[in-house]
């Protein structure tokens, strides 16, 4: 199963690569034109959130992206456009970098699709080496499954008539595995909520605070009903460098829902909108921000890892 769930991934990677890498190909024979950024700011934006899947939930997250504008003359006709690259950007990544590259008012060198002037990019080539790493990821992902599998396979085998109940081994392995990843995950927050006390606080105000209602599908036999569930929504902005940024990340952890709105209306209670707020924000990345330096429901993961343990320790007779 870990075998095969890899292969479809890299399977997956492997045709978004070569559809990019086609399309990378296609930019390259684009006609140059000067042209000139006639905008350059940060944009915060309502996109689908990275924690849900696209038929799962339809909840969403703020994140900002560098809004770069630009014109440019083929002829006698001038065009705009905001599509700068052909490099994709989820948001939050190189905001600042970006905008430090095509300040208002630069002069820039625009390619432009022959046959359809109005398209064109200023950057149309990917990062050194992208397309490489995504083969030998993908590869990689096959190879260290196959890997794993053997290794494990032999571990338990050789473990395996040393243990009181020898016949569970592979199940243990299973729940051993899950508590120790859900360890690290609690780790790994802990952690990021550490080095935030320590990064710079800006003057920050909330733009908005209520409830967000979020619509999720849950299996029930062979049908996948929508039902409704609510959690706490604050959106907030701040400055950093002349540039307004906008954010809705309060503390670190999973976002808490549930489905009566009173259980997780405290929080949205706590902010109220229009009220003035200090900003914790990554200075190597400011569009990264949070308001609490602490990891939300971090006894949970806790709690879980050590359920996961000691399922793992009771089915060999460890227990």
């Amino acid at each position: 199963m870990l075998v095969g769930f890899a292969c479809v991934v890299a399977g997956g990677l492997s045709i978004v690569t070569f559809l990019k890498w086609r399309e990378v190909k296609a930019v390259s024979r684009w006609l140059p034109a000067p042209g000139k950024i006639i905008t350059s700011r940060v944009e915060a934006r309502e996109v689908r959130s990275s924690g849900s899947g696209s038929e799962s939930s339809d909840a969403t997250e703020i994140r900002n992206f560098p809004a770069i504008t630009f014109e440019y003359k083929v002829g006698k006709k001038t065009f705009q456009s905001s599509r700068y690259s052909v490099q994709e950007n989820l948001g939050n990544f190189e905001v600042t970098e970006t905008l430090a590259r095509f300040p208002r008012g630069a002069a820039v060198t625009v390619f432009y699709n022959p046959g359809d002037p109005a398209k064109a990019v200023i950057e149309r080539t990917m990062p050194e080496g992208a397309f490489k790493f995504m083969i030998q990821l993908s590869a990689g992902l096959v190879i260290g499954a196959l890997v794993l599998v053997f290794s494990v396979g032999g571990v338990l085998e050789a473990i395996g008539p040393h243990l009181p109940k020898p016949q569970n081994v592979g199940a243990a392995a299973l729940l051993l595995f899950m508590g120790l990843f859900v360890l690290r995950m609690g780790f790994v927050q802990k952690s990021m909520a550490e080095q935030a006390a320590k990064w710079p606080v800006a003057a920050g105000r909330i733009d908005a605070s209520g409830l967000q209602a979020i619509k999720t599908r849950e299996r029930s036999g062979g049908y996948r009903p929508w039902r409704t569930v609510f959690k706490s929504r604050i959106v907030y902005s701040y400055g950093v460098a002349g540039q307004r940024y906008g954010a809705d990340r309060v503390a670190f952890g999973a976002s808490v829902t549930a489905s009566l709105p009173g259980l997780v209306g405290a929080q949205a209670r706590r902010y109220v909108e229009g009220s003035k707020v200090d900003v914790h924000y990554d200075p190597a990345n400011p569009a990264s921000a949070v308001l609490e330096c602490r990891v939300l429901g971090l006894w949970v993961l806790w709690v879980c890892s050590l359920g996961f343990l000691g399922g793992a320790a009771f089915l060999v007779g460890l227990v």
